[in-house]
């Protein structure tokens, strides 16, 4: 009975606070990506939690949240087998209806998920674009949630409701911490039941996961799995953890589109990690190159148009060309560096750069060509 007043009280308490949090001010950070060609490069998190599993905060406040990380997307995954702070709680879907108003009022692609929580292997398992979490609880083993004997089961029933399905910390519950892939992980990919992986979790990257999603056509994943509240995370590591989601359009159809034809990119720690033809639309749009020819001299000029920074090493410059002694520059976001430039020769059209903070293996940093624009003008000062 205590327990039960309790658990009321938790409610009561969330319930009175929401239209304090809906009037309070919520900064929003500016962290932006122009549009890769025919993409709008969203950012997502597609794996945190609420009371409603074994997470400390309301709904709502996760989609505040998100508001201010500049997030586009979210994916509430609360554990089907885990509810420690609400559980007498029957409805599996009720951390989604509690933030889908909050998630409108942000213009947040909230997307309706869960987390398949079960012994290794295979693991943990988030379902993304479900229709139902309750019809998840009937393949759970009461006496023992954790036990993995009809995970295929569930990850069918999720399969039935349109889920995109993917792995989360592929480390993570091992007894030694490392990724194993086990037999029933290759099972469940020949079986359409696993279709990405996370490579971050947290404040951890997983170099094998990268080169597992690479291996077997997954789609890349960085996610936070937030337990606690966002404030936390940023005075424990201090840097952004999110995927980036190349989608035509800002809507759950795009997005699960882009996801299951793998046009994704994790972001982690200022670097990121992805398929050269996805980083390196994105980089060429974020970093501008201009030559100014001001007749007896010439400036050059980068611009960062996005709020990642990035650090940009020359491979070969031109014949004829040097702008500086330094073998590389860091970018910082929305940031203009600019340096006189000797041009001896033809004037070039491109630069050939490795982006030393973007991945497109775990061993390989992206090389790319970036295109010159040439301006003629003797009126800058």
């Amino acid at each position: 009975m205590i327990k039960r007043l309790l658990n009321y009280g938790i409610c009561t308490f969330f319930i009175f606070i929401f239209p304090l949090s809906v009037e309070t001010q919520v900064r929003k950070t500016n962290f932006t990506f122009p549009d890769a060609g025919e993409y709008k490069v969203l950012k997502a998190d597609f794996h945190i939690h609420t009371v409603f599993s074994d997470g400390l905060v309301w709904p709502y406040t996760r989609l505040d949240e998100a508001y201010s990380e500049s997030l586009d997307i979210v994916a509430i995954a609360d554990h089907i087998e885990h509810r420690s702070l609400m559980p007498d709680v029957t409805n599996l879907n009720k951390s989604y209806e509690i933030a889908k108003w909050a998630s409108d009022l942000y213009n947040i692609v909230l997307i309706h998920s869960a987390e398949i929580t079960r012994d290794m292997p295979p693991g943990h398992i988030n379902v993304i674009g479900i229709q139902d979490a309750n019809k998840f609880e009937q393949y759970v083993n009461k006496s023992n949630p954790s036990d993995s004997s009809r995970v295929k089961e569930a990850l069918f029933e999720a399969k039935q409701q349109g889920a995109f399905i993917f792995w989360n910390h592929p480390a993570f519950p091992t007894p030694d911490n490392k990724s194993t892939w086990h037999p029933i992980h290759q099972q469940i990919l020949d079986e359409g039941l696993m279709m990405g992986i996370e490579v971050v979790n947290g404040e951890r990257y997983e170099p094998i996961a990268f080169q597992w999603c690479l291996d077997h056509n997954l789609t890349i994943f960085s996610n936070t799995d937030l337990h606690g509240t966002m404030a936390q995370k940023r005075s424990i590591d201090g840097f952004k953890v999110m995927t980036l989601v190349l989608a035509k359009e800002k809507t759950e159809k795009a997005v699960m589109d882009a996801l299951r034809n793998h046009r994704t990119i994790a972001l982690w720690n200022n670097q990121l990690f992805g398929r050269q033809e996805h980083v390196e639309p994105v980089v060429k749009s974020c970093i501008k190159a201009t030559l100014y020819d001001r007749g007896d001299k010439y400036l050059f000029e980068f611009v960062n148009e996005s709020g990642f920074p990035f650090t940009l090493q020359f491979s070969v410059l031109p014949e004829g060309f040097k702008i500086r002694n330094d073998f590389a520059i860091s970018i910082n976001p929305y940031e203009t560096v600019a340096y006189i430039a000797n041009v001896s020769e033809n004037i070039p059209s491109t630069l050939n750069v490795k982006v030393l903070n973007v991945w497109v293996t775990p061993e390989k940093n992206l090389e790319l060509f970036i295109p010159i624009n040439y301006k003629r003008d003797t009126s800058l000062p």
